[in-house]
């Protein structure tokens, strides 16, 4: 049997834009990134850095886009489980429009900062809603957010250990990535606010 491969995979289609060259933001040493790779780690300081072209195009909508990238499909469906983010948040804020509000707003915030300094959106979100519901009392602990998404929504094992990985930093006072600071940072702000 001849084996078959999805075309935006086969690099026999691509063109010299589904490349590109990204400067680390933390030491500046220069990142080659190819279309497919959602993140990669800098070889001079080892920073995690997403690929900001990343794009699958298909992989948005196509029920075996995990089975056809495997492992590295990490964060393909962010957008959804965003969404699945905010609806879980809305659930959980029931009819405190305000709070709703001011959540929202924290997670504009977090996003824009995310694409700006090209740190991956889906865990500093999680973590960072988790830990404000928990905060506000509306949520026990933070691992309750964490079963419910995963539970409803399949949420790539990686996401979840990341999400995880931030939040335990942030409550031991560890704040080891730029992840963890971010969040810290955030939620420092989002606290003032209340």
């Amino acid at each position: 049997m001849i084996g078959t491969k999805c075309p935006g995979q086969d690099m026999r289609y691509w063109t010299a834009d589904d490349a590109c060259e990204v400067n680390c933001p933390n030491c500046g040493e220069e990142i080659e990134f190819f279309k497919t790779d959602i993140r990669l780690r800098c070889p001079k300081c080892k920073t995690k850095v997403a690929n900001p072209r990343f794009n699958l195009g298909c992989a948005e909508w196509c029920a075996y886009a995990e089975q056809c990238l495997g492992p590295g499909a990490k964060g393909l469906k962010a957008q959804s489980l965003k969404k699945s983010m905010e609806e879980y948040l809305k659930i959980k804020t029931g009819n405190d429009s305000a709070e709703e509000e001011r959540l929202n707003k924290l997670i504009e915030k977090a996003e824009s900062i995310c694409q700006a300094q090209k740190i991956e959106m889906l865990p500093v979100l999680a973590a960072l809603i988790s830990i404000s519901l928990r905060k506000q009392g509306i949520i026990n602990d933070e691992q309750e957010f964490l079963d419910a998404l995963n539970d409803d929504n399949s949420w790539p094992p990686t996401a979840v250990k990341d999400t995880q990985k931030i939040i335990k930093n942030i409550l031991n006072e560890e704040l080891k990535d730029r992840e963890d600071q971010l969040v810290a940072e955030l939620l420092r702000v989002y606290q003032t606010d209340i």
